[in-house]
C-alpha cells in the first residue's frame, strides 16, 4: 500500500519513509534494512523492493512523486507489477543480488583498499556485481522481475487483486 500511494503522488518520500519504518523495516530506512537482523529472515522480496523504491526520490529533502518528480510510464509499470506480485501467494525464488552502488556500503576497510590499489578494488567489487547480476538475470524472465516465469505474471494477471469488489 505505501509504495503505490508514493509512486501516485498520495504521500511524500518522508511519509513514505516514516510508514515503511513503522510497518516493514523494523525501524531501518528503506536504504539501510540489509543491516536489520530480521532482513536476513524476512520475505525475500522485500530488501530488493525496498532498494529499488529508495532509487525513486531524493531523500535530501520533501517531496511527492509530482510535477518534475513524476515517475516515467515505464517507472509506474514496473512499480505496479511489484505491488501486484506482492498481493500474490508466490514465493520469491530470484537470488539476491545487491545492486547499490558497493562505494555507499563501503567500510573503512574498503576505503583502504581502494586506496593501497589506485580504485582496483573498487572496480574489482563493481565488475564482480555486475556478473552476477548479469548471471541472475539468465535465471528467469527478467524483465518480469520480481516475478520469476511468464506464466507466473500471467496467471496472477488474471486474478485482479485490485478489481474483485
Amino acid at each position: 500500500m505505501h509504495l503505490r500511494q508514493l509512486s501516485t503522488g498520495q504521500i511524500s518520500n518522508d511519509d513514505f519513509e516514516e510508514r515503511i519504518m513503522t510497518d516493514v523495516t523494523y525501524g531501518w530506512p528503506p536504504e539501510q534494512y540489509y543491516l536489520a537482523e530480521e532482513s536476513k529472515t524476512d520475505d525475500l522480496v522485500i530488501r530488493p523492493i525496498l532498494e529499488f523504491s529508495w532509487c525513486l526520490y531524493n531523500d535530501t529533502y520533501n517531496h511527492k512523486l509530482t510535477g518534475s518528480h513524476r515517475l516515467s510510464d515505464e517507472q509506474t509499470k514496473e512499480i505496479a507489477r511489484f505491488i501486484l506480485f506482492l498481493h500474490s501467494n508466490l514465493e520469491y525464488d530470484w537470488t539476491y543480488i545487491d545492486l547499490i552502488n558497493p562505494v555507499i556500503r563501503f567500510s573503512f576497510t574498503d576505503i583502504l583498499k581502494s586506496i593501497i590499489t589506485l580504485g582496483k578494488h573498487y572496480r574489482d567489487l563493481n565488475l564482480k556485481r555486475e556478473e552476477e547480476f548479469e548471471l541472475m538475470k539468465k535465471t528467469g524472465d527478467f524483465e518480469l522481475w520480481p516475478f520469476k516465469t511468464t506464466t507466473d505474471y500471467q496467471e496472477q494477471l488474471k486474478c485482479h487483486p485490485f478489481l474483485n469488489g
